[in-house]
């Protein structure tokens, strides 16, 4: 009998171990071809490239990146609010940027949402609103997300389904995976849990359209600052068309291929840049430069993680 109970639990165990392993696999087939691409650049031109975008542009580029972090943080705050949890602005400021660093910084296993979590406990002894919260602000984002589809369709047409069903620039599907199938998937299972979850937010619907509307901005003011950056770097490329490419980037990415799209999202843009009419080395710099600021952002994070760490380590002691 004791086998028995123990045999859905060693299956999820192995389920959770198999992810692991091809997450692994993901990430090093990225990489591989990731350096691969940057192996094969005229790298004094990338660093003249990147010499000649002015002051102006980083300090620009950067406060539009913070801003579209900071929508994020004000998007989660009106959803809590909306549930009553008493949390100031503060505090939901210091546990994005700590998710968020987590997401970048730290192995998969300690995910940003689990850091989102285990902070807001300290405001509410609820737990099935504060994984709920987080979900549904997850959900609203990619909602968001999907309203530049048509950016990205009517950049690559017909060839769009071709890019996300074969990803030919990453051979993910040497793990395993039918990248369709496993986005049908996941899209199908997130929906069904989604609608559960948006139940609590009912009598609050202007909540959830203010949370929609802050995410739109945030994830708009993100591509604005790349392509200026673009431009700068003399990429032929409109705003139109770097929306449909962070669009398809941003769908790829979410599929647990590989740690945070790390590689994924080189490989891909560097390749759909390059598609659009820039050079390899224009594509290069605005790959690195882009994901520079994405990473020095969350960076502030860094200084409220302990701070969690230490409450969760509290929790498990009383709970002994």
């Amino acid at each position: 009998m004791e086998e028995q109970q123990n045999l859905p639990s060693q299956h999820n165990y192995e389920k959770k171990y198999l992810h692991q392993v091809l997450r692994i696999v993901g990430s090093l087939i990225a990489f591989s071809l990731f350096i691969w691409l940057l192996r094969k650049q005229d790298w004094p031109v990338i660093w003249v490239n990147m010499r000649q975008l002015p002051a102006w542009l980083w300090v620009v580029s950067l406060t539009l990146v913070v801003s579209g972090m900071m929508c994020n943080v004000l998007r989660w705050y009106i959803l809590l609010r909306a549930q009553n949890v008493e949390i100031p602005f503060g505090g939901v400021m210091r546990t994005v940027f700590a998710g968020a660093f987590a997401s970048n910084f730290l192995p998969s296993t300690i995910g940003g949402d689990a850091f989102r979590v285990i902070s807001l406990l300290r405001y509410t002894p609820d737990r099935v609103l504060c994984v709920t919260s987080v979900i549904v602000d997850r959900a609203i984002n990619v909602a968001a997300t999907f309203t530049f589809l048509p950016f990205a369709w009517f950049t690559f047409g017909n060839r769009l389904f071709e890019l996300l069903s074969g990803f030919k620039v990453v051979p993910i599907a040497a793990a395993g995976i039918p990248l369709w199938e496993k986005l049908s998937d996941f899209i199908r299972h997130s929906i069904k849990r989604i609608a559960e979850m948006f139940f609590r937010w009912r009598r609050n619907p202007l909540s959830l359209l203010g949370a929609f509307a802050i995410s739109w901005i945030s994830i708009f003011v993100i591509y604005f600052a790349f392509w200026m950056i673009g431009k700068k770097l003399g990429m032929p490329v409109t705003l139109f068309q770097l929306v449909g490419v962070e669009f398809i980037i941003y769908v790829v990415t979410l599929l647990p291929v590989s740690f945070n799209g790390f590689g994924v999202r080189e490989v891909i843009y560097t390749t759909l840049m390059i598609e659009l009419g820039a050079t390899p080395e224009q594509a290069a710099a605005l790959t690195l430069i882009s994901r520079f600021l994405l990473l020095l952002t969350t960076a502030p994070g860094a200084l409220w993680i302990s701070e969690i760490v230490r409450f969760q380590k509290e929790e498990d002691r009383s709970d002994r």
